[in-house]
């Protein structure tokens, strides 16, 4: 950028707001390319997608509208890149921007009206899920600053909202309520998104004026330790706190999808509910990856390096994986090893889970190699695949976040773009350093060392049991208390849907009452931690359990990261999830926590 707005030393004539402004406006704009391109790419798929089911002139017309906004804000960004921008200019460049991003917001909303297909069933499915996506990757290109994702965000997805509760039936009625716990769940993470770089801008600023005093003042040493800390503080605060307040939605989300996964038998009302499951898993996987790079990047993970065979973590992986390479008529291979080694099992695991994954999806025919080899004092792991390859002047770039080859239209089938900078930072972590050689057209291979052992590895954990089959609830009381409503309900329905009869509470408060009307000792307890009440659920289990029986089996459901929580849970005799729980996990969870309380009591 010629002009560009660079950020001056703090000044008395200077206050910090302005500055935070001015960065937030030039990280606005400095994303414009990227933001036109993906609207007029969205915009373009959507016109492919319905091009034979709705007039020409209607289609012609939308995208004609959604091309001319985007030309007036490349327009805008030309301008801005060739001229900077002077302070007192930056409240009208932010209102500039806001309109454009409400109009766009409306104009994806539009689609409501004009593209909603009633009685097709996979139309409306494939709309909502692409107008949903474009609002997703909205998050960090304009979450920024939040005014303008909300005018974006809220034009764009309420008329979706209106529209399946118009429509009535009981199908369309549930996809109405998720797309609005959706859009309030994009509109809490952009929030919080926008006060954690707020706070991150705020602290860089100062930290660049305590570092222009040093020169002058020894002291302001101590002063920038200070505000270096109170910065890590409140990252970690606010990944407890995003953490929590986003699992919460999805873990509700999930549970009314899968409930009416099990109660929806129609084929075309089918079909959309598995739509909406694939939505819930991708919403999922994009928390979990962009949550788990902003711990690595604020070091609240640590690595925990123990002694044990290779093999546990090869093992899982070729089982794990086989089915998908298989999808793809892919020839996986991976070594067998009897080799000790030295490092952090959990992290190895994802680096190698993202290594392969990444090659499974890059890779259109041929073989993916998962090989061992000894070399002095370590092992030299690498995955080889026969994929696309890897042009040499992007082989830096492949690291970046949200950085994707050969994947311009943006499509979540090729994933986020932030496995291979997961993997980097990982390895960095535990000390590795990632070789990569690559050839356009002829495949890629990513290796790194692990040390070797001399010592024992730790002991094998035993084998758990099968899990695969439904848990028989028939006739058992389970007790669920949360504080959030639509997990309760979403629980009730999941568990009745099992042949368990439900007490379902949103406080400890009432809980021995219901009990003791319902006639008989529950089965099970499935408690939250923190209630609204200020109640903690281990504490609430325990106390149920010497009121009613000692030997009642419970779990503990948080979406807190809190790395103690764990450990008190099992200390108190409680199974622990971390949400968002799948139908599927609670299920094996459930079955598993039965079946130990069934042997303990024989």
């Amino acid at each position: 950028m010629n002009a560009r707005n660079e950020v001056q030393p703090l000044a008395p004539d200077r206050p910090l707001s302005d500055l935070i402004n001015a960065e937030q406006i030039d990280m606005l704009y400095r994303q414009s390319p990227t933001s036109i391109v993906g609207n007029m790419t969205g915009a373009l798929v959507l016109a492919g997608a319905f091009y034979s089911q709705r007039p020409t002139w209607l289609i012609a017309s939308w995208v004609g509208c959604m091309a001319v906004l985007q030309i007036s804000r490349l327009i805008l960004y030309l301008r801005y890149r060739r001229n900077g921008l002077r302070q007192s200019d930056v409240s009208r460049a932010f209102v500039t921007w806001t309109a454009g991003a409400g109009v766009t917001g409306l104009l994806y909303g539009s689609t409501a009206v004009l593209f909603f297909m009633s009685g097709h069933d996979l139309y409306q499915a494939l709309l909502t899920v692409l107008i949903f996506g474009i609002t997703a990757s909205a998050i960090p290109l304009i979450g920024c600053y939040i005014p303008s994702f909300y005018m974006f965000t809220f034009p764009a997805l309420i008329p979706f909202v209106a529209r399946n509760l118009y429509e009535g039936d009981t199908p369309h009625l549930v996809l109405g309520l998720i797309e609005a716990a959706v859009m309030l769940g994009f509109a809490s993470f952009a929030r919080d998104y926008n006060r954690m770089l707020t706070e991150s801008l705020r602290n860089r600023l100062e930290k660049q004026a305590l570092a222009d005093q040093l020169a002058a003042q020894n002291v302001a040493l101590d002063q920038a330790r200070i505000v270096s800390e109170q910065a890590n503080r409140s990252k970690t605060q606010f990944f407890a706190a995003a953490s929590h307040d986003l699992r919460q939605p999805l873990h509700a989300m999930g549970l009314f999808a899968s409930a009416l996964t099990e109660q929806v038998r129609e084929p075309r009302a089918a079909a959309v509910v598995t739509s909406i499951n694939a939505s819930v898993q991708a919403l999922e996987s994009l928390f979990n990856e962009l949550l788990e790079i902003s711990k690595l990047d604020s070091g609240i993970i640590k690595p925990h390096v123990v002694q044990f065979p290779l093999s546990r973590v090869f093992d899982r992986l070729r089982s794990e994986f086989a089915a998908e390479a298989a999808a793809k008529h892919l020839d996986l291979r991976v070594d067998q090893v009897n080799a000790i080694v030295s490092s952090d099992p959990v992290l190895l695991d994802r680096i190698m889970r993202n290594l392969i994954s990444n090659a499974i999806r890059y890779t259109l025919r041929g073989q993916i190699a998962v090989t061992a080899e000894p070399c002095p004092a370590a092992l030299r792991i690498s995955v080889r695949d026969t994929g696309i390859g890897i042009r040499p002047e992007d082989q830096q770039r492949i690291y970046d976040e949200f950085m994707q080859l050969g994947n311009p239209g943006r499509t979540s089938k090729k994933g986020l773009g932030l496995g291979l900078s997961i993997v980097q930072r990982l390895a960095s972590l535990l000390g590795y350093a990632i070789e990569l050689q690559s050839h356009p057209g002829e495949g890629s291979t990513f290796s790194f060392e692990v040390p070797l052992s001399s010592g024992q590895a730790l002991p094998e954990h035993a084998p758990k049991a099968d899990a695969n089959s439904r848990a028989d609830l028939g006739g058992m009381l389970i007790v669920v208390i949360d504080d959030e409503s639509a997990i309760v309900e979403g629980m009730t329905v999941l568990l009745t849907g099992w042949g368990a009869e439900v007490i379902g509470l949103t406080s400890g408060e009432g809980a021995l009452d219901a009990v003791y009307a319902a006639g008989k000792i529950p089965a099970l307890l499935i408690v939250d931690h923190r209630l609204g009440t200020n109640e903690d659920g281990i504490a609430l289990a325990q106390r149920l359990r010497r009121e009613l029986d000692p030997e009642i089996p419970a779990l503990l459901v948080s979406g807190s990261i809190t790395p103690e929580l764990a450990e008190q849970a099992r200390i108190a005799g409680l199974d622990f999830l971390l949400k968002p729980v799948t139908a599927d996990k609670f299920q094996k969870a459930i079955q598993a926590a039965l079946r130990l309380h069934e042997a303990q009591a024989g």
